[in-house]
């Protein structure tokens, strides 16, 4: 596997990111879980997913550059 390298910056820019959509997915969760309409509910569950998209490719940069041990979920 080729691993490429990633600043310190870049690194920090990314955590500071895995944090946000984990916050984020974590909100959409609870409001889902509080939510008795269909139409809200799908929304959330929308919201939820995306955010589950989005660590799975932060996630997917640091492994790519190696750094899968910072990886979080």
């Amino acid at each position: 596997m080729h691993h490429w390298r990633m600043t310190e910056m870049e690194k920090l820019h990314i955590s500071e990111q895995l944090r946000a959509e984990d916050l984020c997915a974590k909100k959409a969760r609870f409001y889902l879980n509080q939510s008795r309409d269909p139409a809200v509910q799908g929304i959330l569950r929308q919201c939820v997913d995306k955010s589950q998209r989005h660590i799975s490719a932060l996630n997917g940069l640091l492994q790519e550059a190696g750094l899968s041990h910072l990886a979080r979920h």
